[in-house]
């Protein structure tokens, strides 16, 4: 699995990314990967970092970086709007590339648009002066929307959507699409100036890459750890900003439980386990490794809940 791929898929960074270490080009949700190889043979002086929400597309384009021995390529799971904010550093990102995301035609999905004012502001964060958001759709009232507020938003001098143009690179999609005579629609806004002091981002701590952990006493032999483990399933906790559900229990290979859960940051969704292990007469609780789940406020809230109410059982 993907985890395995070495420095290609970092675990969270220590520190986020920054320009002081070089150029920095992102594309956001890369599907198959093929465009960020584009990105990563095409512009060898700079650090490529894809960001994609499937699992499974991080490990088919991890695979192919290593097929290709592409050192200057990283690979980040999770929702942009999430990494944006904390795996770069301000001001630190060349360009951004974002090839047919899903409209979100629905009303109640507008917040997950480019067409978002708060998405746009994050963006021109975290772009350098002179860096660029390039955008590419098949939607027309998409591209248009997403003109409109990046002008009005401030900081961009944006396009108008070109419609049928070339780029250097089509992608799988891109090619099929207008094998099929359908029209393909680019924009590209560049970064003018910076934000105003009152729309400035809020640069929150950095989330630690340690694992999330808590370990307790077992004052008592008398109760079984997965009985205790086990009532945890169904439950719920709320916080400021955040959700953690708890699901179902399994037994891992050496024994261990692994709690699932289910956890939300402002919108930004993560499924993870918390691993139980006993050892030497105490309790260990942590976010296991494998998942690599950020260690969002919800993700250590779960951690410490967990340990809350084991520590009360054994």
């Amino acid at each position: 699995m993907y985890w395995n791929f070495g420095e290609i898929v970092p675990p969270q960074p220590a520190k986020p990314f920054s320009a002081k270490s070089g150029r920095i080009v992102a594309e956001i949700g890369f599907g198959n990967g093929e465009f960020l190889q584009y990105l990563a043979e095409s512009r060898t002086d700079a650090l490529v970092v894809g960001m994609e929400i499937s699992q499974w597309c991080i490990t088919k384009a991890a695979r192919r970086s290593l097929a290709m021995r592409a050192g200057n390529v990283r690979l980040l799971h999770g929702d942009a709007r999430y990494l944006l904010k904390y795996a770069f550093e301000p001001e630190s990102i060349s360009e951004v590339f974002m090839n047919f995301p899903c409209p979100w035609p629905k009303k109640r999905h507008e917040g997950r648009r480019v067409t978002h004012g708060c998405f746009v502001r994050l963006l021109r964060s975290r772009l350098a002066e002179g860096g660029a958001f390039n955008l590419a759709t098949d939607v027309d009232w998409y591209a248009e929307a997403s003109a409109k507020v990046f002008s009005e938003t401030g900081g961009f001098a944006a396009s108008m959507p070109e419609r049928g143009g070339t780029r250097d690179y089509a992608t799988k999609y891109e090619r099929k699409w207008r094998a099929m005579g359908r029209d393909i629609y680019t924009l590209r806004a560049v970064k003018t100036s910076l934000a105003t002091e009152g729309e400035k981002i809020v640069e929150e701590e950095i989330l630690p890459i340690e694992e999330e952990e808590a370990e307790i006493p077992r004052a008592t032999d008398a109760c079984d750890l997965r009985v205790a483990a086990a009532a945890l399933k169904g439950e719920n906790i709320e916080g400021s900003g955040y959700i953690a559900a708890f699901r179902d229990i399994f037994t891992g290979e050496r024994g261990e439980l692994l709690v699932k859960v289910i956890s939300t940051d402002e919108g930004f969704e993560q499924h993870f386990y918390l691993r139980i292990r006993e050892n030497n007469g105490r309790i260990q609780i942590s976010s296991d490794a494998v998942g690599r789940p950020y260690h969002t406020p919800g993700v250590r809230a779960a951690v410490r809940h967990a340990a809350k109410r084991l520590s009360m059982a054994v």
